[in-house]
């Protein structure tokens, strides 16, 4: 009796002290795994090998924010994975990626298995190290876009969700700047987290839940994803509180995390939102 053949196939493995990279291919897509976490992906057909897929499609929360800012600027990227966001770039947009493991930001830079980045921002910085104390080092007011995207894995660094952290985030927004969290989680109740500590903050933010059709998740089109905009004034965020896609995010006035303070069993016992 013969065996079934894996629908997988390619792969590139290696491993870092952030754990092991995997790189597969299956359905006309590479897939970038960190642990057992996609962190993107990339269509194998050259005719739409730039569209971004999984949660940055056009369609997710994520590709709404990035297809709304067409004005030159400064874009933050925090959290590389395959670096899909960058074919949202504009001429006269400047990304910088900031990325803790210098073995995705190899993986992401090499066209030889991901090209968002080589093809769409080649001239862009990769800032390798904790994106929090790289910020940190950043000018108040630089970015107009701002992507936080470091929470879809099973081990979450919580030091990039508190109070500190979104007060510095923000410092770092110009007047009309957009905040982007991507608040996908397996196993805590990441939105509710994010809603008291921007309750504690006085600052508006909206919330959206995106869900595709079965046929879009299967085959990586997009994926389902959770995602908060913030910014430092309502005016900024007025095109998107226009739509029904979007909510006003409010916090249940429990206590927000602050770097003195984190509660992640309490988070993964939350069970709705």
């Amino acid at each position: 009796i013969g065996m079934l053949a894996s629908p997988v196939t390619g792969g590139f493995a290696d491993r870092s002290f952030f754990g092991v990279a995997q790189i597969k291919e299956s359905d006309g897509h590479r897939i970038l795994y960190h642990g057992m976490t996609v962190h993107g992906t990339q269509g194998l057909d050259p005719e739409t090998a730039l569209r971004p897929t999984t949660y940055y499609a056009p369609e997710t929360p994520i590709g709404q924010v990035f297809q709304s800012y067409e004005a030159s600027g400064h874009v933050a990227v925090v959290g590389l994975g395959t670096g899909s966001v960058a074919c949202y770039a504009q001429p006269g947009q400047i990304y910088t990626y900031y990325e803790i493991d210098p073995l995705v930001a190899k993986l992401a830079s090499d066209p030889e298995h991901f090209t968002y980045l080589s093809e769409c921002t080649p001239d862009a910085e990769i800032m390798i190290g904790d994106g929090r104390l790289n910020l940190t080092a950043q000018p108040a007011g630089k970015y107009d876009l701002m992507l936080i995207d470091a929470f879809s894995s099973s081990s979450v660094p919580t030091h990039l969700l508190t109070r500190e952290a979104l007060d510095l985030y923000l410092s770092r927004l110009s007047e009309e700047g957009v905040l982007v969290m991507h608040v996908s989680n397996k196993f805590m109740l990441l939105p509710r987290i994010v809603a008291r500590i921007t309750d504690d903050l006085g600052v508006p933010a909206l919330y959206q839940f995106y869900s595709p059709s079965k046929a879009q998740k299967v085959h990586f089109e997009s994926h389902a994803s959770q995602v908060v905009i913030i910014a430092r004034n309502e005016a900024a965020l007025a095109e998107f509180a226009a739509s029904e896609d979007w909510v006003v995010l409010k916090g249940d006035g429990k206590r927000a995390w602050t770097d003195s303070y984190t509660n992640v069993l309490g988070a993964m016992l939350e069970k709705q939102f």
